[in-house]
């Protein structure tokens, strides 16, 4: 999403509408004037557009290093700016708050806000600085109301540099963390057949990086984990579609089910980047759309529509990442995965034996491409057979 509205974002709500996706991330830009003062009205018009188009925004204030040096130039700012800018924008959007009320709108906004999109790629701005920027939007928004939530814009660099101090970024932020301003850390993970192949097992995974950075930081609190930017790079040894996007199945998990250290749910959301762009944007790797106008899904895209069809709506309620198996339950069964590759089980085969509740009478095999076949239910339980080993597998199961 973006703060823009009519033609320039028809093409990202298209594609939010039509993976049946409920939250995007809003990249707003020109949400402060040239003297640091915080003008959140100019971004009236997008909420009411993304309200009307049912998905709610994760907002995220845009800035980075390279800003410091426009004419004129545009400083970072001090706590003090910070501060304005987390209080004007949710004293305006929370549900509830001043827009919702103008707008005769109940119970909607956003709860989340975010900040400074990955400041360890340019690692130009001071960590002091930066910290005080993130203390001051934390307690800004918090003085409005303390259930929402601030969480620092998505860090990129323990996944392209293998870098856990995420430039030092992240223990500058621990004390942050750690006393509960910021709610939780956003890593970008950007799956790649040279710098980061998961093809190699769960040392390269999300969790993996999840960890070391906590463990870096020092944080004893269990912080909340987003994602909003991931992928997996289609080209060179990936650039086939189809096993692009059966990668993407293992990795869509691998976002959605990290945990805490007691193997808890840990993940608040996770976004792909970018579904609405086709490949004339930035090349074929992470363009996740055949067309334009109408808006048209690569199989990536196609791959999480099937995992919001069939579980957007259920919760994780066991997980289990280093036998890559994960449970979700809602009011129409459950779902359960397997990442069924090596490096990611401990025992890759052929076969999926899965112990049922009482009430399952019909299960389905899922995978990237949809639906593969029926599954034969009995004596509450299920086998399913002629499974590859090298892929993730999801079993639905019915009431």
């Amino acid at each position: 999403m973006t703060h823009l509205t009519g033609a320039p974002a028809a093409q990202l709500y298209s594609a939010l509408r039509g993976v049946g996706a409920k939250l995007g991330r809003m990249d707003s830009y020109g949400w402060r004037d040239l003297d640091r003062k915080p003008i959140p009205d100019n971004f009236d018009a997008a909420m009411l557009e993304a309200y009307q188009q049912g998905i709610t925004p994760v907002i995220l204030l845009e800035y980075e290093g390279s800003y410091q040096n426009l004419q004129p130039p545009q400083p970072t700012g001090s706590y003090d700016d910070w501060f304005a800018a987390g209080q004007a924008f949710a004293r305006r959007f929370r549900p509830n708050g001043e827009w919702a009320l103008a707008n005769g709108i109940k119970n909607w906004g956003a709860e989340v806000y975010t900040a400074i999109n990955e400041p360890d790629v340019q690692a130009t701005i001071p960590r002091d600085v930066y910290r005080d920027a993130l203390a001051g939007l934390a307690d800004g928004v918090h003085s409005v109301d303390r259930a929402l939530r601030v969480v620092p814009g998505g860090f990129a660099t323990c996944n392209s540099h293998g870098d856990a101090t995420l430039r030092g970024y992240g223990p500058a932020i621990a004390g942050l963390l750690e006393d509960g301003r910021l709610d939780g850390i956003d890593l970008h993970t950007y799956y790649n057949a040279r710098w980061y192949p998961l093809t190699k097992g769960r040392e390269f995974s999300v969790q993996t990086c999840f960890d070391r950075v906590k463990a870096v930081m020092g944080v004893k609190r269990d912080i909340r984990f987003y994602a909003t930017e991931f992928n997996v790079a289609r080209e060179s040894a990936w650039e086939d579609p189809k096993l692009a996007a059966k990668l993407f199945l293992t990795a869509l998990w691998d976002n959605l089910g990290v945990v805490h250290a007691d193997g808890r749910p840990a993940t608040v959301l996770a976004f792909p980047w970018n579904l609405g762009d086709t490949d004339r944007v930035d090349g074929p790797a992470y363009a996740m759309a055949v067309s334009e106008a109408p808006w048209r899904p690569d199989l990536r895209a196609r791959t999480l529509r099937s995992v919001l069809q069939i579980a957007g709506d259920m919760k994780l309620t066991a997980l289990d990442p280093k036998a890559g198996k994960y449970t979700l339950e809602g009011e129409a069964g459950q779902v359960l995965v397997w990442q069924n590759l090596p490096g990611w089980t401990g025992t890759p085969g052929a076969v999926w034996e899965v112990q049922l509740p009482p009430w399952a009478r019909e299960a389905e095999l899922w995978a990237w491409d949809g639906k593969r076949r029926e599954i034969a239910v009995s004596g509450g339980k299920a086998i399913v057979k002629g499974l590859s080993g090298d892929e993730t597998y999801m079993l639905r199961v019915l009431r």
